[in-house]
């Protein structure tokens, strides 16, 4: 499958958008630009008049600063304890949505947008606290902090209800009592259809693509706008059928339009791994060739949006999930706290488990308040609701509304619709905080066997049984290991770790007997394979100088380091394993007692794709 991306269309649609509202354009880029990619599409909004780029979390923000972008960057959704000081030096204007992520940014010195919940029932500061929060803002204003906006976002519920929520964040601005601030509300479809949203700028997403902002409508409505469709979508069909389908971002989309050369077809099934068609004519000849699955319908070519009707879901959704194209490959885990969680847990034998991410909202709400887009679900009475940073653009479908997330050893149904990287929960009076693990899993939410959103990272977990399984295990990792790769074993004493390592040993044809290095720090083995295995006890390591004082080869050689938790920040990529103990009776006998093993990567070297190749026990 082949996604392919015309700038030049961003770059357009952005302009003709920017003279249609008649003021400064945000554009958003969030979930790898929707699936098109990031970095193009920044530099596409910007090159066709957006003054200001959009990201959903920090993470997303440094990867445009470290593409060496250097327009205004606003991030607006944070991940629990998040350090906003690398916002404030990489230049990030932040949005808050509690009093805690207020005292935060302002601290931290950013620029700072209040972003209010006015009847999205998502992120924001909820009406309760609007008050509070709104007169700490001033204060803190009059103390010196950069206070640049007053943001919400639209719902959708209907045009009246849109038009209370402008006139809501109105009387909320003159509240605030802040003097002047950049006044946000309105996403692409309130820009075009809502004149009385535009504001101060507008937040353009879906529209700087070439999609209709109001969903599916045969393409008609973006060619209407005037907008040209991005994206265009081909595969290689062979007798009809072509090895693209779910896994690689395609949703179930059955009877959805294509084209095969000039020949019209529809989808008869999408499986894992494959496309299934068939022609519209009676011709006997079998399909073959490229065929388009969605690209730009003044050409002929099927509109995203008739396989997003055949599928039941928008755009939206379809075009994000491109971003999986490359099955992980180049993604990489981002710095630890700049994102939200968001895993993909692989049992040790490949299988997916669960998807786990974390709460990064909680907050008490009225009743009567809708949630999520359309408002299509609505508080009963006042309740708690939770925001998780998960999403359609992480592998959690659109249709997934009403499937469980564990949470604190309850089930919670998803409430409303899910987002391209946030779902509600709704907990009544149940107690949580934000950071709290929540946990979908693959029992309950069988969709999760497709696409995974390549900002997902990809983790290992299960059980171990016993130290012949630990040393196969270590066989396993020692197998996919190549020269400048680092393993760092993390566990209590007798957990395993030299078991493993043993193993490791074994794959790689290491000469001499693997055994720990406690009484000599270091010891290098000869291998078969080629590079040298350095087993290090790092228990004693104080930090990176003792680290450079054993003189390691750390790129021509293996290196495994038991007790290796001090050396994560010292080295740039590494493969993380954690072994806890049983808690039998025979915790403390190594052959007997059975162990919890958690194997992560960290790093260029381990993105998401090499990650899925361990998993299937195979070398990257």
């Amino acid at each position: 499958m082949r996604v392919e991306v015309d700038p030049a269309a961003i770059a357009a649609n952005v302009a003709l958008l920017r003279e249609r509202v008649g003021v400064p354009v945000c554009g958003v880029v969030k979930a790898d630009g929707y699936g098109h990619g990031a970095v193009l599409a920044a530099r596409a909004m910007l090159e066709g008049g957006a003054t200001m780029l959009g990201v959903v979390d920090l993470a997303e923000a440094v990867a445009l600063r470290d593409a060496g972008i250097d327009a205004p960057v606003l991030a607006w959704l944070h991940a629990p304890g998040v350090d906003l000081r690398v916002a404030a030096d990489r230049d990030v204007e932040v949005a808050v949505s509690s009093m805690a992520q207020l005292e935060a940014a302002a601290a931290a010195g950013a620029a700072i947008h209040l972003k209010l919940d006015t009847g999205l029932g998502r992120n924001g500061v909820a009406r309760g606290d609007r008050a509070e929060v709104l007169a700490r803002a001033a204060a803190l204003a009059a103390g010196g902090a950069r206070i640049r906006g007053i943001m919400s976002h639209l719902a959708g519920t209907s045009r009246e209800a849109d038009r209370a929520q402008v006139a809501d964040l109105l009387a909320a601005v003159g509240l605030a009592g802040l003097g002047p601030v950049v006044r946000h509300i309105a996403n692409s479809a309130g820009a075009i259809a809502l004149p009385e949203a535009r504001l101060d700028m507008v937040r353009i997403g879906m529209a700087a693509y070439g999609v209709d902002p109001e969903g599916p409508s045969g393409g008609c409505g973006a060619a209407e706008l005037g907008l040209r469709p991005a994206m265009r979508v081909v595969v290689d069909l062979a007798g009809g059928r072509a090895d693209a389908g779910l896994d690689a971002g395609l949703l179930p989309a059955i009877g959805a339009p294509l084209l095969v050369g000039s020949r019209r077809a529809r989808v008869l099934a999408v499986d894992p791994c494959g496309l299934q068609v068939q022609p519209l004519d009676r011709s006997a000849l079998p399909l073959d060739g490229e065929a388009v699955l969605w690209g730009d319908p003044a050409r002929g070519e099927p509109s995203v949006d008739d396989w997003a009707e055949a599928a039941g879901t928008i755009g939206y959704e379809v075009v994000t999930r491109m971003g999986a194209a490359a099955r992980g490959a180049d993604v990489v885990r981002p710095a630890e706290g700049l994102a939200p969680r968001r895993a993909l847990e692989l049992g040790l034998d490949g299988e997916p488990r669960r998807l786990l991410g974390e709460l990064v909202g909680v907050k008490r709400v009225e009743g009567g308040l809708g949630v999520s887009y359309g408002g299509t679900y609505v508080t009963a009475a006042p309740t708690t609701l939770a925001l998780v940073g998960l999403g359609y653009a992480d592998g959690v479908t659109r249709s997934a509304t009403g499937r469980p997330v564990a949470l604190d050893g309850a089930a919670r149904p998803v409430r409303g619709r899910i987002a391209m990287d946030q779902l509600v929960l709704d907990l009544g009076g149940a107690d949580a905080a934000v950071g709290d693990p929540v946990a979908i899993e693959h029992a309950s939410a069988p969709e999760l066997t497709g696409m995974i959103g390549p900002r997902v990272a990809v983790e290992l977990a299960g059980t171990v049984h016993d130290a012949d399984a630990m040393e196969a295990l270590g066989e396993r990792i020692g197998a996919a290991l190549v020269a400048g790769d680092a393993v760092l074993l993390v566990g209590p004493l007798g957990a395993g770790k030299t078991t493993l390592t043993r193993g490791i040993g074994r794959a790689l044809g290491a000469r001499g007997t693997v055994q720990s290095p406690t009484f000599v720090i270091a010891r290098t083995h000869r291998t078969e394979a080629g590079p040298d295995l350095q087993h290090v006890d790092a228990y004693r390591l104080g930090d990176e100088a003792e680290l450079d004082d054993l003189d390691l080869d750390l790129e021509g050689a293996i290196t495994v380091a038991e007790w290796g938790a001090p050396l994560e920040h010292a080295l740039e990529s590494r493969l993380l394993v954690e072994i806890a103990r049983g808690s039998g009776p025979d915790a403390d006998d190594e052959e007997d007692s059975p162990r919890e093993v958690r194997i992560s990567g960290r790093g260029p070297a381990w993105d998401g794709a090499r990650m899925r190749a361990l998993a299937r026990g195979g070398a990257s």
